[in-house]
């Protein structure tokens, strides 16, 4: 974990941002970008190490090293970034001037507690929804894989037990619906960026517009075959007796 800036560093600062990358993992690919815009930007993850590609890691550790960036590794446990970005937010709100301006990179709510409290100490503060920056307006079905657009369409699904109540389940649905765990989860950080899926207090809440529209583009599954319905029988028609008198008479 890198140390956080002393106070003569942020006596400079005016705009912070605090990104949760547990819940944002995305974020991590535009960080040249957004650090045009923000004095300081830390992020904070838990276990979940980010990926990032070869060709942004020179410039990152560029950031880096002008002290722009800072990446906190939390130890792990449940909600160990949000922990993270909570207590880097009340450390910078002791040492920062008070006309800094935060804001939190975030679609969890819960971290409108953390907002609350650097608002109360009197900094202007908000948390965004990250894909307002990064990406506008609402992603079509070609911009996310197949395999998001198949687990979107397995959560569209009949039934009490096709949505998951709690985020550890839907964790598991997700690995379990995918031909790995790695290739489920990233499906399901893809629905989560879209804002397809977000989380209250470790409940996901499905917005059902976006999944179908993802759902759209799943490949149907083949239905199984019906046999072709038989012609009923048609009883022919009684043809009439002949009107001769040996079939007619049995006895002369």
């Amino acid at each position: 974990m890198q140390r956080s800036p002393t106070a003569s560093d942020s006596s400079q600062r005016s705009c912070v941002l605090l990104i949760d990358l547990d819940n944002c993992p995305h974020e991590i690919l535009d960080l040249a970008e957004t650090a045009q815009r923000y004095d300081l930007i830390i992020a904070a993850h838990g276990s979940r190490e980010p990926r990032v590609p070869l060709g942004l890691a020179t410039v990152l550790g560029e950031l880096v090293a002008q002290r722009k960036i800072e990446i906190w590794a939390m130890p792990p446990g449940k909600n160990a970034a949000d922990f993270g970005i909570t207590f880097v937010a009340g450390r910078l709100a002791a040492e920062m001037p008070g006309n800094t301006t935060f804001a939190i990179a975030s679609k969890d709510r819960d971290l409108e507690h953390a907002v609350h409290l650097l608002q109360r100490s009197g900094f202007q503060a908000s948390r965004i929804d990250s894909s307002s920056h990064a990406t506008p307006g609402t992603p079509s079905p070609a911009d996310i894989s197949l395999m998001a657009c198949q687990l979107a369409s397995s959560l569209c699904g009949r039934g009490a037990n096709s949505r998951p109540k709690r985020r550890r389940a839907l964790h598991s649905v997700a690995k379990a619906r995918a031909g790995t765990a790695e290739a489920g989860m990233s499906a399901l950080k893809e629905l989560e960026a879209t804002g397809a899926i977000e989380y209250v207090n470790n409940i996901p809440e499905y917005n059902s517009s976006l999944l179908k529209c993802f759902a759209a583009k799943a490949p149907k599954k083949k239905q199984k075959t019906e046999p072709l319905p038989l012609q009923k029988l048609v009883t022919p028609p009684a043809q009439p007796r002949p009107d001769e008198p040996t079939q007619l008479e049995l006895f002369p």
